[in-house]
């Protein structure tokens, strides 16, 4: 082809474009335009997927998949969402009440028994013996007294036992009086205003003149145990 000049090559394309017997061009204008945009829509896609790995880089996230053919496996990290990265919120405090009980391991109280409902006082009454035997495990299992027949008002409530303290033993006392009743309280009795609008009476007398009597020195606490639950 080295020995034909420009014209010669020249004459030859124009005979064969002159050419009644050759085939139709296989493109025309339009099919020129379609793949044009075709190529331009290729192109933006892969600028935007381009920049879709770049951002991803940048962050932590999630796996996404890079757009592209179904079945493509390439994936990127996307940017965690600011609620994602937000520290989760503390659960909600107990009361202040609920949280000091907790912290003392002490238990709310039960509603307080108030006065009795039998016709005649109870003179050993097993609920005020039940809250005795808590706040004197020495007396849990300690006899009965014996107590007079005399019937009390039935509001009254009582528990008398034979108790005992090392050498000293007597009677240990405990009488709740309902409300609008007023106490006399016999020598070296204690007494407490009850969580009922009562009054809880706590006693105790040796069985011997002149010997001390048993738990003397705890009566006080005794009563103060006693009254928020009477």
């Amino acid at each position: 082809m080295s020995d034909i000049d420009d014209q010669e090559l020249g004459a030859l394309f124009r005979a064969a474009a002159s050419d009644s017997g050759a085939p139709p061009p296989a493109f025309d204008h339009d099919s020129v335009l379609r793949a044009s945009r075709r190529a331009t829509t290729r192109r933006r896609l892969l600028m935007a997927g381009g920049a879709i790995a770049v951002f991803a880089l940048a962050g932590v996230g999630v796996a996404v998949a890079l757009p592209g053919s179904p079945g493509n496996g390439t994936t990127v990290a996307a940017p965690m969402s600011a609620g994602d990265r937000a520290p989760r919120a503390a659960a909600p405090q107990d009361s202040a009440g609920a949280a000091e009980r907790a912290a003392e391991g002490v238990s709310p109280l039960s509603p307080p028994l108030g006065p009795g409902n039998t016709e005649c006082a109870d003179r050993q009454d097993p609920a005020v013996r039940a809250l005795v035997d808590q706040v004197l495990p020495e007396v849990a299992g300690a006899p009965e007294a014996a107590t007079t027949m005399e019937c009390r008002p039935g509001g009254e409530r009582g528990v008398a036992v034979e108790a005992s303290e090392g050498e000293a033993t007597g009677l240990l006392s405990v009488q709740y009086l309902p409300p609008g009743v007023e106490a006399a309280l016999p020598p070296g009795a204690v007494s407490e205003p009850t969580a009922s609008g009562g009054t809880v009476i706590v006693s105790s007398s040796s069985s011997e003149v002149g010997a001390p009597a048993p738990f003397a020195g705890r009566l006080a606490s005794v009563a103060e145990y006693l009254a928020p639950r009477l």
